[in-house]
């Protein structure tokens, strides 16, 4: 799974807060995320984060 996290994203951290350990506001004050490790049992997870994202910023491709 790879995640993207597009231009739309203006920090709010909704996802951060969803998932720490996946996604961080950086000091631009904009979303990363490291896609590392992450397995079909986080999907779950990383789907409602990206539901939740206030600009829909985020995108998951296989």
């Amino acid at each position: 799974m790879k995640i993207i996290i597009g231009d739309a994203c203006t920090g709010f951290g909704v996802c951060e807060g969803i998932r720490p350990d996946v996604f961080e506001v950086n000091d631009e004050g904009f979303a990363e995320a490291t896609d590392e490790g992450l397995t079909d049992a986080d999907r779950e997870d990383i789907e409602y984060a990206a539901s939740q994202c206030p600009t829909q910023a985020i995108r998951i491709e296989n």
